[in-house]
């Protein structure tokens, strides 16, 4: 497995355990009824921050501790430099990333106008960002591992 393809893994793994934890954290704030009160957006805001600042730091760490273990396993010293299909890689994941929020977000904003509680709106918005990542990642990694 290449450095690309062990970061992609790294970010797809670490984004998904933030995602389960702010899920539960999510759903413990809708059985206490936060959702329904007036202060629904700002509970919800602190939430998206706290998963923000969550996930680069396990991001970070996770990242760090996979470059160590792996240079221990493979011995190897040189990190792969980005190339040209590296960053053509890129660029279609980040397209396919954008089509895929696009359209989630257009569809939330759409049941929003069809009278949606905007707690769940926003709600369903950061949900779109982490599938919109998913994508992302997998897309990235189906074209290295195709040889794009």
């Amino acid at each position: 497995m290449s450095f690309h393809e062990r970061n992609i893994v790294t970010y797809l793994v670490t984004g998904f355990i933030v995602m389960v934890v702010y899920s539960f954290h999510m759903y413990d704030q809708y059985q206490a009824g936060i959702f329904d009160g007036p202060d629904a957006g700002s509970a919800i805001g602190w939430a998206t921050l706290k998963m923000i600042a969550g996930s680069i730091i396990v991001n970070i760490v996770v990242s760090i501790l996979v470059a160590i273990i792996s240079g221990i396993v493979s011995r190897e010293t040189a990190m792969d430099a980005a190339d040209e299909r590296d960053k053509l890689i890129d660029l279609v994941g980040m397209k396919v990333g954008f089509i895929v929020f696009s359209t989630f977000f257009v569809g939330s904003i759409i049941w929003l106008a069809f009278g949606a509680p905007m707690a769940y709106v926003l709600i369903a918005s950061v949900y779109a960002m982490f599938i919109a990542s998913l994508v992302e990642g997998s897309t990235r990694m189906v074209l290295y591992r195709r040889g794009f």
